[in-house]
């Protein structure tokens, strides 16, 4: 937009004039004056001063939206304020004449004159109906109006006095001079400025009254609306507040600046019904000019009309008027067809229909139609260059071209203007996002009313500001090639050049907004256009735009077409400067575009040259040596020393693909596994892919590095039977072998002809064990001036899939059957120690001692120097106690010191079980050295799993007995004989036992014990001496009853708490007669016994002996404090007849047990019966024990021995028989 003037391209935003704040310095440009003096504008007043006129100033300023993007969102204030330009003016200013001077009279020639009476009305000074017009008598637009609305005429003039609350009316009465004349001057120019007042108050008027009164004068005397022209500002103590005081302001001001516009807009829609000039103003001197035709009048006011919608911001509006205007002008009777090319008025009328298409992008960007925009403008570069070529001088010339450029520019220049939202959203979320820039949008998406109606062209989406510049490089580039093709004859200065020829350039050359022929490609360089200053600036401005979007091939492309502008124009030092970042970072070598790759290369080549960078040179040529011959028929080596002969000691070093190489190599394994110390073979495969008919390439040496130390290096030694036909096998696996340091060291012909491959093999022995593979692989070139080096790192790039054979005179390739050839796992070398475990049973037992018989064999061809070591751990990674069981080996390593070729010798291990069941893993390892290798350590390895799991499980049954200790009285005194002596009542309690077998052996069980797994702190408990039994032989899956009992009492008398009781049952148990015993300890579940609550135990005793029948007590207990009533019912049976009160209560004191006997006969079922039952048989009372006063029946249960439960929870009494 840098070719139009900048009142033709500059947004039009309301303009505002702040008198009374000082003058600070227009960075716009000075306003162009007219050929008229207009109305000047005086005031008394003097300036405001001081802190607060200053900060008022700049948050006036701050609204100012000349620097900002063009769009609605990015001004600040809400989106349906205007935006302002703000100017600051003095005290005194001039205002432009309105109406042009009258034309000076002349009575004698009006007497002479036979024409018509010419019209006396007067018009504005730059109307093309006024003779001091620029545009007069037939053009249709001046820059001059543009810049009268944007700088000279304002739409508010905002005047700004001081007002002190000491000062009498003296100051009032000037306030209303001032503002009084300013409207009067306003009057006078004609123009419908609104003016509005400031007044800025030292006091507020809470702190002084009067000045309301004063106020209310200057109203009255100045006639100004308090909400719209006169503002009181009182003192303001922050910036915010004063920010808040000129958003009010100007948000009140605002109607009357759209009024302002809305009335200019009136009066040029009513000034284009009105048509053309109504008669001509010319005198007869020069009555042969013609008026503005009735097109370009109507396109004047259009465009008007469309100056005053956007200076309302009505950019749909704005739109509308400005494509009315083009079609105007284009139209088959508008100016751009009526006016004739040659004429000065012609360019003008061009100038003006660019700068009307550039207002339509504009606007069409403000409301974000993207897509509109584009076909906007690719219309409009369709329809001048149909003009152009119709009524110009074609498009085939530097004029068009530089249009062009111009044209894709000003696209690109208004996307950056505009900010369009569909961009600055992505660079929104890219800088949002702290850890990595998000991708900048490429184009915006389609509009929707787009979408709706059809499917677009990609083209017509827009794209970012980079694609329009990359026209814009492409147009300039055409232009240049345009001027190269000047003749020498039109190059020839005018001063130097007859009229003729002048005469000839102007008729055949378009300069609009261009150079003259001798100007666009003089004769003497520097002293015309730069078109490679121009190419790169533009070029330069779309790398930006591309680089920002991550756009790296299209980057690459422009700048190398740019290098292909410089190094044509010889200036190749910049060149290269180009060509270098793209050589070294080549996308295309990457992606193998060798079309693109070539030709950098090549002008690469040649710039390095030039340019006397020999390590360049050097480089491509190598480069080059692999997709053309820049060597000719010589060889690479012989070919640089003919370039730099005075060079010496250049080294240039590649890797892996940062360049092309003219050669090819393959290194592939034998086999994929092998083990310390034996020999694998390998192959390396080289061979050149340079040209045909280039010389064979020679290395000077090869080397080859495998894991971190193993290197294997191959020199060139020249054989005089060497044939450049056929893939030659040079095999060294029986003749090479490696030196101490395991490094290899060949000898081998190096010369690699073209497409031939020569194939180098030999043998590889490997020390340490690992995965190892290709380090690195380097091909060296050189001599004594020139080293070129090629490594590879990366082993895909050198990695072979097959192996060649020599069968005969033929070489057979064969493929290997694992995919990384370039690696290869050694393995340990294979230990011939054998383990073996003796004794491992298929299950261990918890706390078992368990001993094994570890037995090593040794298999190798001779002594060994061996070290055992073990280790235990479970699969919870818990460790296990284990060691040797030898009395000088206390720890987890044994050393069995030297083991004879075919000897054998065993340790024992011991190791006791977890108290967990668990699978624990019993690591054993030895480590050895041959006798004759000490420097090799060999291990053999075992694991053995041992399975530990419980030996039993046992069920519990718990219950009361009774304790044949009397209980003590409620109601006497206790002492007791000893401080630590419990008082409490005696309770005997029975824990009976089912143990099972879960064991897959039959276990001998040597003793059952009760024990405490820790001490009450409120009761003492003593455990019954064990049943005593004989050993028992528990089968697995079998069970045994166990009996166990145990006796509690309360440490204080008065507690009534419940004990709780924490038990375990210990097993002692042996695998035999002979081993040891293992104690087995199995949790009993926690025990909470009540030592309040009543209950009821059954016992027998039996008679005297000649006695029938037993008698069945019921001891019936209240440890409570407190006096209980019991109801007692015993029901009638068959089996037996009863002496006792069948109904009866009882009462029971605190802490007191009572015992109730019922004498029982027993039924005799006679003695075939009895004969049945020798032990005895049950029979079942009931007697139901009920709490009276909680009617709850209690339950009884059995308190010695020959009493029981069954398990629906009946009492039964087992009578015996007596012998008679």
């Amino acid at each position: 937009m840098q070719a139009y003037p900048q009142e033709y391209v500059q947004h039009n935003l309301p303009l505002v004039f702040l008198s009374g704040l000082g003058e600070r310095q227009d960075h716009t440009g000075a306003a162009p004056s007219t050929q008229e003096n207009g109305t000047r504008i005086v005031t008394g007043s003097s300036e405001c001063s001081g802190d607060r006129a200053r900060q008022l100033l700049d948050q006036l300023l701050n609204l100012d939206g000349s620097k900002q993007p063009w769009n609605a969102q990015a001004l600040p204030g809400p989106s349906s304020t205007l935006k302002w330009r703000m100017r600051t003016i003095g005290r005194t200013f001039s205002l432009p004449a309105r109406k042009a001077a009258p034309l000076p009279h002349s009575p004698n020639l009006e007497r002479l004159s036979s024409s018509p009476q010419r019209s006396t009305e007067l018009h504005s000074p730059l109307s093309p109906q006024s003779p001091g017009s620029p545009i007069y008598p037939d053009g249709v637009f001046t820059k001059l109006w543009f810049a009268k609305h944007q700088r000279q005429v304002p739409a508010l003039l905002i005047a700004f006095f001081e007002l002190s609350a000491d000062e009498d009316s003296a100051q009032n009465e000037q306030i209303q001079i001032d503002i009084n004349a300013i409207r009067t001057a306003l009057g006078v120019s004609g123009f419908k400025t609104r003016i509005a007042a400031v007044l800025m108050s030292d006091r507020s008027i809470l702190r002084a009254p009067e000045l309301a009164d004063r106020l209310t004068a200057i109203r009255r005397a100045t006639a100004l609306d308090t909400k719209t022209g006169l503002f009181f500002m009182p003192p303001m103590s922050s910036q915010a507040e004063i920010a808040t005081y000129v958003q009010t302001m100007l948000t009140a001001l605002q109607p009357l600046a759209v009024e302002y516009y809305r009335d200019l807009t009136k009066h040029a829609r009513r000034k284009k019904i009105r048509g053309g000039p109504a008669g001509s103003l010319t005198t007869p001197v020069d009555g042969g000019a013609h008026a503005l035709s009735t097109p370009g009048w109507n396109a004047r006011y259009e465009v008007k009309q469309g100056v005053f919608a956007e200076f309302r911001q009505e950019m749909d509006v704005a739109e509308r008027h400005y494509s009315s205007a083009l079609e105007e002008m284009f139209g088959s009777d508008g100016i751009l067809e009526a006016t004739p090319s040659w004429s000065p008025r012609w360019d003008e009328a061009r100038l003006l229909c660019d700068v009307v298409a550039l207002r339509v992008l504009r606007c069409e960007l403000w409301s974000d139609l993207t897509t509109s925009a584009v076909i906007s403008w690719t219309n409009y570069k369709a329809r001048m260059r149909d003009l152009v070529d119709r009524r110009g001088k074609g498009t085939q010339t530097y004029s068009w071209h530089a249009w062009e450029t111009r044209w894709a520019e000003i696209m690109a220049q208004l996307i950056q203007r505009a900010a369009v939202p569909a961009f600055r959203a992505a660079l929104g979320r890219a800088n949002e996002d702290s850890s990595e820039l998000a991708a900048l949008a490429l184009y915006a998406p389609t509009e929707k009313t787009a979408v709706a109606t059809e499917r677009l062209p990609p083209f017509h989406l827009l794209h970012h500001p980079g694609y329009w510049l990359r026209l814009a490089v492409s147009s300039a580039r055409a232009r240049w090639l345009v001027a190269l093709a000047i003749p020498e004859e039109d190059r020839t200065p005018p001063g130097q050049s007859p009229a003729s020829a002048v005469a000839h350039r102007a008729a055949s050359y378009d300069t609009f907004l261009a150079s003259d022929p001798h100007e666009e490609y003089p004769l003497v360089e520097g002293r015309g256009y730069d078109h490679i200053a121009d190419i790169s600036r533009l070029t330069d401005e779309a790398i930006r735009e591309f680089a920002l979007r991550n756009q790296g091939r299209a980057t690459d492309r422009l700048n190398f077409d740019l290098a292909q502008q410089l190094a044509a124009a010889e200036r190749f030092p910049a060149a290269l400067d180009r060509l270098v970042p793209i050589w070294e970072e080549c996308f295309w070598r990457d992606d193998d575009w060798n079309d693109l790759v070539v030709p950098l290369l090549t002008l690469l080549h040649d710039c390095a040259r030039r340019c006397g960078n020999v390590e360049v040179h050097v480089a491509t040529a190598w480069e080059l040596l692999s997709l053309s011959s820049p060597t000719g028929p010589d060889g690479l080596l012989e070919y640089l020393k003919s370039s730099w002969p005075k060079a010496s000691d250049v080294t240039v070093r590649f890797e892996d693909r940062q360049r092309h190489s003219p050669l090819n190599a393959r290194l592939a394994f034998g086999k994929s596994e092998t083990h310390v110390g034996d020999q694998v073979e390998c192959q390396l495969t080289l061979w050149s892919q340079a040209p045909p008919g280039t010389l064979a390439l020679t290395l000077s040496k090869v080397k080859v590095t495998v894991g971190t130390s193993k290197t294997i290096t191959i020199t060139n030694k020249r054989e005089r039977d060497w044939s450049p036909d056929g893939n030659v096998l040079y095999d060294f696996t029986d003749v090479a072998s490696e030196n101490a340091d395991g490094s290899l060291v060949l000898e081998a012909d190096l010369r690699l002809p073209h497409a031939q491959k020569r194939i180098y093999g030999f043998r590889l022995s490997f020390k340490e064990a690992g995965v190892l593979r290709l380090k690195q692989l380097s091909l060296r070139v050189s001599d004594e001036h020139f080293s070129i080096e090629h490594a590879y790192s990366d082993p895909n790039l050198v990695r072979g899939t097959s192996l060649f054979v020599q069968i005969g005179d033929v070489l057979e390739e064969r493929p290997l059957p694992y995919a990384d050839a370039t690696a290869v796992t050694v393995h340990p070398k294979p230990p011939k120690l054998q383990l073996v475990v003796h004794g491992l049973r298929q299950q261990y037992y918890l706390n078992e001692i368990i001993t094994l018989e570890l037995e090593l064999v040794n298999d190798e061809a001779e002594a060994v120097d061996a070290t055992a070591t073990v280790s235990a751990a479970t699969s919870e990674d818990r460790t296990v106690a284990v060691r040797w069981q030898r009395k000088e080996d206390n720890g987890h390593e044994l050393d069995i010191g030297m083991l004879r070729a075919s000897a054998a010798r065993r340790a024992s291990l011991y190791m006791t079980a977890p108290l967990e069941p668990a699978v624990c893993t019993l690591a054993l390892e030895v480590k050895y050295t041959l006798i004759s290798d000490p420097s090799t350590p060999l291990s053999k390895t075992m694991d053995v799993e041992v399975s530990i799991v419980e030996p039993f499980q046992a069920t519990y049954t718990f219950g009361p007995l009774l304790h044949s200790d009397p209980w003590p009285s409620y109601f006497a005194a206790h002492q007791k004989d000893t401080h630590d002596q419990p008082e409490g009542i005696k309770q005997r309690w029975r824990q009976n036992s089912l143990l099972r077998s879960c064991a897959a052996d039959a276990l001998l069980i040597r003793a059952v014990r009760l024990v405490k797994a820790s001490d009450s702190s409120d009761a003492e408990c003593s455990m019954s001496d064990p049943t005593a039994f004989e050993d028992h032989l528990l089968e697995p899956e079998h069970e045994m009853y166990v009996p166990s009992e145990f006796t509690t009492q309360k440490l204080s008398f008065d507690d009534r708490r419940p004990t709780s009781l924490n038990l375990m049952l210990h097993v002692d148990w042996s695998r035999g007669q002979d081993a040891e015993n293992v104690t087995a300890i199995l949790e009993v579940p926690r025990l909470n016994l009540p030592s309040s609550e009543p209950r009821v135990l059954c016992t027998i005793a039996h008679n005297e002996p000649g006695e029938h029948g037993l008698t069945l007590q019921y001891h019936i207990e209240n440890p409570s404090g407190h006096f209980l009533t019991f109801a007692l019912t015993m029901e009638a049976n068959e089996a037996f007849a009863f002496s006792g009160s069948k109904y009866r209560t009882l009462s029971l004191a605190p802490v007191s047990r009572v015992c109730v006997q019922y004498r029982l006969l027993i039924q005799d079922e006679g003695d075939g019966a009895a004969e049945g039952r020798r032990d005895g048989r049950w029979i079942w009372p009931v007697l139901q024990v009920v709490d009276s006063y909680y009617n709850k029946a209690l339950r009884i249960h059995a308190g010695g021995p020959e009493v029981k439960i069954d398990e629906k929870g009946k009492l039964g009494v087992r009578v015996v028989e007596a012998e008679e």
